[in-house]
């Protein structure tokens, strides 16, 4: 059976998704592509994502892909940006009767976005007689999937911990390490948008809520932090120049407390040099850690002898997203969280494109 997608969105991440499906034609019909450039309207998707020419024109037409024949859309876009947009057009895609695939961080639990929200999209998954469903890597993988998957193998979980470690000294896109998460800043510098710890807390607020819900756990509240580690020296990375004295590490996540006590941590540490923060965990991976009975600890790399980790990481949330496609499309309609996944394999991982 080959499934019809269309592609919303062609940054880092969204571009690895044409390709990974593009490589795998005899299951998936890319027939549609939405960009919010307006100098990508009217190329072939082919030509946006660097490969051979698919036939499939972009456009940011949003009536043209909600006319279209799909059986999934594959929404790539960074939500944080426009939240109340990307509601508004997730509902629209579903009620239109397409199964939406989301990465942004802010959908992997509609609950947690509160009852009107939930509501909304419950209800476009209603009219349009369809599912949808909210993933990613981390948030979307690591931090809910695997330690979920890990504590069918424990006794007693006192405390429930899922961080990950990667290095951005080679990411280039300036405005998500300097104007989004204030990497060149003071440390008080209320400019970048990570210095309000509220919003920092978004990331993995959601996460929280899932898993606690998942393992039966009551919340008392949810706590947000974030940690800074300023450089000695000016840094000179791939999306600019860092100064001395300002923030060149950080560790930010959220803690949930129940019943009085700190059961599960979901963060993240990230450095512009690897001898900055040298008392924090280091690398280009994930580290699951259960304290209990029995204590469990776990390490996952993702591109550790990559020159770019961190595009092996994007490649991994495409992945995980185009895997997604089947159980989705074939899933009841409503909304689909992760802790309701199916049993479900990369069974096309060791074909050759």
């Amino acid at each position: 059976m080959s499934y019809r997608i269309i592609n919303w969105a062609t940054g880092h991440t969204g571009k690895m998704v044409v390709r990974a499906a593009a490589e795998r034609a005899d299951a998936y019909d890319i027939v549609g592509a939405f960009v919010y450039n307006p100098e990508k309207v009217g190329q072939d998707l082919g030509d946006i994502c660097e490969i051979d020419k698919i036939g499939v024109i972009a456009t940011d037409d949003r009536q043209a892909i909600l006319d279209a024949d799909a059986d999934c859309v594959l929404f790539l876009a960074g939500a944080e940006n426009d939240f109340p947009g990307s509601v508004k057009d997730i509902c629209a895609l579903l009620a239109s009767g397409k199964n939406v695939i989301t990465t942004a961080a802010n959908f992997i639990y509609p609950k947690s976005l509160g009852e009107e929200v939930e509501r909304a999209i419950a209800d476009a998954c209603e009219q349009g007689g369809v599912t949808f469903h909210g993933l990613g890597v981390m948030p979307g993988f690591f931090a809910e999937s695997l330690p979920l998957l890990l504590s069918r193998l424990s006794r007693r979980c006192d405390r429930l911990i899922a961080s990950e470690t990667l290095s951005y000294d080679k990411y280039p896109s300036t405005y998500q390490m300097f104007d989004l998460m204030g990497f060149g800043f003071a440390p008080d510098d209320p400019t970048p948008a990570f210095a309000n710890v509220e919003l920092v807390g978004e990331t993995w607020r959601h996460s929280g809520m899932l898993m606690a819900d998942a393992l039966d756990l009551p919340i008392d509240r949810i706590e947000n932090f974030r940690n800074v580690v300023v450089t000695d020296r000016d840094l000179h990375v791939a999306s600019g120049t860092i100064p001395k004295g300002t923030v060149g590490a950080m560790n930010f996540g959220v803690r949930v407390i129940s019943e009085g006590k700190e059961r599960i941590v979901l963060q993240h540490y990230t450095r512009m040099a690897a001898d900055l923060a040298p008392d924090w965990p280091k690398g280009h991976g994930w580290i699951i850690e259960l304290e209990g009975e029995p204590e469990i600890n776990a390490r996952i790399e993702i591109g550790s002898h990559s020159a770019m980790p961190t595009d092996d990481a994007c490649m991994a949330t495409a992945l995980h997203a185009v895997h997604a496609i089947p159980y989705v499309v074939d899933a009841k309609p409503g909304i689909l969280s992760l802790a309701d996944v199916p049993p479900v394999w990369g069974k096309d991982a060791f074909h050759r494109p």
